[in-house]
């Protein structure tokens, strides 16, 4: 295991019950209502990891006095850092706490300092496997001690960042710090620090390193011209380009609209199956009710002749009690034995009553079952008209089908003969860039007096980060992520020719979490020291809805029309794989989709009292 992992961000205070926040391994999502202090979340990480100072402090901060961050180490250790929200040094504990004595934990300075290890920053980078690492910093050959806060860019992104127009690489946009940050972003990918750089390189080794330059140069170059080589000439190639868009106008309207009034008739016939399928269970419910309402009509009439039998027998014997016994003749003063006449009449009486009790409650069942057979009757004519119903949409789809189809074969046939016309032009334009940079090599100086050292990583492993950016962005389905590189001119990620800060809001937003998803891809695969865990802040910020979102206005078009894809859904499914390796926090404004809940710890600030949790510090 490389880097650190988080456990959890917690906030104490005298008089308030702690807000704790938990993170698992893999995919974290953070969602929810503004101002409920999901950006705070990493704007305290940073805070907690030694990269920031000073803690924002608002109203809802005030009655907390302590912030703790639990880590687990890449020896499987799990720690704690503690340390006040008005900032200065920490304290480290063993285990995962959020409260302790003031005499417990050793201390650990809040600046970075290379000559120490008792610092936050040198915990946190021996944890990357990046402590004591050396940059050079400028063109003289000036080093500077490898710090959290240099590295914090790519742990943790904000929302201000990602949205913007400069390079992932050029964080901090300072000309004066360009130099540093290129070879900051050159160490990540190679695993090499500058503590072996010299000040003043030779005339000879620049002009070796110049001409290997060139040669690797005129070798790309060569592999370009023989992939071209069957190939029309670069002028029909563009002219093919525009002969195909020009063809295509409406294949997509036209797929988009066959698509949904297909997607309606389905969705319409999908309504109709389960209104008929309810309306089913209603009349199978009712049918077994009269069914059991009719066994016990029949209970109620053979209740009704025994009572009637009884009470037939019990008059007779009544009637008899006051006669002259048919057997000697005696009259009835004259007889001595009891028949218990006054019992009989009694268990007549009674016969009679019970009789009366189930006459009424069969007249009260009776009419019930008459109701519910006029509810059945009503069900059966409403089901029969959903049947009809339905069997209108079947022919309704099986006539809009053909048509999704056609028009679906029509814009894939478009967009497969484009991909690969495209993928000519792309030739042509990398081998039109190639040349240009070969070039300018050749039109440096190898003079010792204003030169500078080689700042940055060379083409190849640009060239190989590129397409480590291609692969994420194509798992993601980015549109045209086929045509995505990274520019190492521009330390910046294209995506068929058009840059990064070329893009809205949300495009860039997307394309720079591409490019820190894929810098810890790459130094996983290339077994390279890396932070352990990603926190990105608003990446799919073309999945807001323009009308909630004054800040960040109307969608662009380039926004719109990633919005319409299924982006978010793969951007969540493929770091949810990355498991194990890197843990990612997202933090977002949108609702997951249902998919991502399944695979992450997903994590609901409401923004209302009394409905789940509140925000980061938790009001319930």
């Amino acid at each position: 295991m490389s880097g650190i992992k988080l456990r959890h961000l917690a906030f104490t205070g005298p008089k308030v019950e702690p807000a704790l926040l938990k993170f698992e391994d893999g995919l974290n999502i953070l969602y929810g209502a503004s101002n409920t202090g999901k950006s705070f979340t990493s704007e305290a990480i940073l805070f907690m990891i030694g990269a920031s100072k000073s803690l924002r402090v608002n109203e809802e901060m005030a009655p907390y006095d302590g912030a703790w961050l639990g880590l687990v180490l890449p020896d499987g250790s799990e720690v704690t850092l503690y340390r006040a929200t008005r900032g200065g040094h920490f304290k480290l504990h063993q285990g995962l706490v959020h409260s302790a004595s003031a005499d417990q934990g050793d201390v650990l300075q809040g600046k970075h300092d290379a000559k120490r290890t008792d610092t936050v920053s040198h915990l946190v980078l021996d944890a990357m496997g990046l402590a004591g690492k050396e940059i050079v910093k400028d063109a003289n050959g000036k080093k500077a001690s490898l710090s959290i806060r240099l590295v914090a860019p790519y742990m943790v992104v904000s929302e201000e960042e990602i949205i913007a127009t400069t390079s992932p690489v050029l964080a901090s946009g300072a000309p004066t710090d360009r130099t540093l940050e290129r070879n900051i972003f050159k160490l990540l990918l190679n695993g090499m620090d500058d503590s072996a750089a010299v000040t003043v390189q030779k005339p000879s080794d620049k002009k070796v390193a110049q001409a290997a330059k060139i040669e690797f140069a005129d070798q790309l170059i060569a592999d370009l011209d023989a992939k071209l080589a069957d190939a029309n000439d670069e002028v029909e190639i563009y002219e093919q380009l525009e002969k195909l868009d020009r063809s295509s106008d409406g294949l997509l309207d036209r797929l988009r609209t066959a698509q949904s009034e297909l997607d309606d008739l389905v969705g319409r016939r999908r309504t109709a199956m389960d209104r008929k399928r309810e309306l089913e269970q209603r009349t199978e419910e009712l049918d077994l009710t009269l069914q059991r309402f009719a066994r016990l009509q029949s209970v109620y009439e053979s209740d009704l002749l025994r009572l009637q039998s009884i009470e037939e027998g019990g008059f007779v014997l009544v009637a008899m009690s006051g006669m002259d016994c048919p057997v000697c003749g005696a009259a009835p003063e004259a007889q001595r034995h009891n028949h218990a006449a006054d019992e009989i009449a009694l268990a007549h009486r009674a016969a009679a009553a019970e009789a009366r009790k189930i006459e009424v409650e069969q007249r009260e069942l009776a009419s019930t079952m008459a109701s519910l057979s006029a509810e059945f009757a009503g069900l059966k004519r409403l089901m029969a008209r959903e049947v009809d119903a339905i069997d209108d949409l079947e022919t309704a789809i099986g006539k809009a089908r053909p048509n999704e189809v056609a028009a679906r074969q029509s814009y894939e046939t478009y967009a497969a003969e484009r991909t690969e016309i495209q993928k000519i032009a792309d030739l042509y334009r990398r081998r039109a860039e190639l040349i240009v940079l070969r070039d300018s090599i050749g039109s440096e100086s190898t003079k010792r007096d204003g030169d500078a050292l080689t700042v940055g990583p060379d083409a190849t492993v640009a060239f190989d980060f590129g397409e480590i950016v291609k692969s994420v962005l194509q798992k993601w389905q980015f549109p045209d992520a086929d045509k995505a590189q990274f520019d190492l001119v521009a330390n910046d990620v294209t995506v068929g020719g058009k840059a990064r800060a070329s893009n809205g809001k949300g495009v860039r937003a997307i394309l720079h979490a591409a490019f820190n998803v894929a810098l810890i891809v790459y130094c996983i695969k290339k077994e390279l020291p890396h932070p352990g865990f990603l926190v990105l802040d608003t990446p799919l910020l073309t999945y807001r809805e323009p009308m909630k979102s004054i800040k960040h206005g109307a969608l662009a078009p380039d926004e719109a029309a990633l919005k319409s894809t299924s982006v978010a859904e793969n951007f969540y499914k493929h770091l949810a794989e990355l498991t194990g390796d890197l843990q990612v926090i997202v933090i977002e404004n949108s609702d997951p989709p249902a998919s991502a809940r399944l695979v992450a710890n997903v994590e609901t600030f409401t923004g209302e009292e009394g409905n789940g949790r509140y925000g980061l510090l938790a009001r319930r």
